[in-house]
């Protein structure tokens, strides 16, 4: 005769199966937010979602917080959930400043940073370039955000952290949209070569320069990538980069 499953058992399972359902509707909606199947300001109807996949909504509601602390959408009472908007100038103002970030981070890393913690760098950069060379966007993005979360944790200050944290929240749409174009990899990849270079060579100014030229980097390829944003904007490009 079986045995009865504990009841303990049963509900920790049940809750197992509805964060694998969540996380999937999360990759999913968040791939169509990056994509532009679902554009700014577009209604996620959670109960279509849930209907076409036979379940509850509780899942799709799980998946909706999810993107919402990722800062892909937005809570509109008594209206629901939204594909957040972002204006052109509001990433302009998001990246300025995380190039203001970066900049003081790679000045104090010049000075405090050990080898160890170089190589770590490193050997997300080697993830990375293997992602690439398989052709695995989704994996390079995921260690690019990694490489820079973690370049930031090293200079060990907690309030900076936690503002580039929120940054990258707001960001992330936009960085991956960015990113996932062939070219502007290879281009980022580069990039990082020079800051674990700069690291190496432990020379303050020079990573400054490096780590802030490398995120205004990142706002050209954006841009870039949607000219027909730009064109509506009041200002379409960051301060000058130092570095040449």
């Amino acid at each position: 005769m079986a045995v009865p499953e504990p009841s303990d058992q049963k509900d920790k399972s049940a809750a197992m199966s509805r964060e694998s359902i969540a996380n999937a509707i999360y990759a999913e909606l968040e791939r169509e937010i990056v994509e532009g199947d679902l554009d700014a300001g577009d209604r996620i109807n959670e109960n279509a979602i849930a209907e076409a996949r036979g379940i509850s909504r509780g899942p799709v509601r799980e998946a909706c917080r999810l993107l919402q602390q990722a800062g892909l959408i937005e809570f509109k009472v008594n209206r629901g959930f939204f594909v957040r908007i972002i204006e052109i100038e509001d990433v302009l103002e998001i990246y300025e400043v995380r190039a203001a970030l970066f900049a003081d981070a790679g000045r104090r890393l010049a000075e405090c940073i050990t080898q160890e913690q170089i190589d770590d760098l490193a050997h997300l950069q080697e993830l990375m370039e293997a992602a690439h060379d398989k052709g695995d966007a989704d994996t390079v993005y995921l260690h690019n955000r990694e490489f820079h979360a973690l370049t930031i944790s090293f200079v060990g200050n907690k309030r900076m952290t936690n503002i580039y944290e929120a940054l990258d929240r707001e960001l992330h749409i936009w960085r991956k949209r960015a990113l996932i174009l062939d070219s502007n990899v290879t281009n980022s990849l580069k990039e990082h070569h020079l800051i674990l270079d700069a690291l190496r060579g432990a020379n303050p100014t020079v990573c400054a320069n490096i780590f802030r030229d490398h995120s205004l980097a990142g706002f050209n390829r954006l841009m870039r990538t949607m000219p027909e944003r730009i064109s509506k904007s009041g200002r379409m490009s960051p301060p000058a980069t130092s570095h040449k």
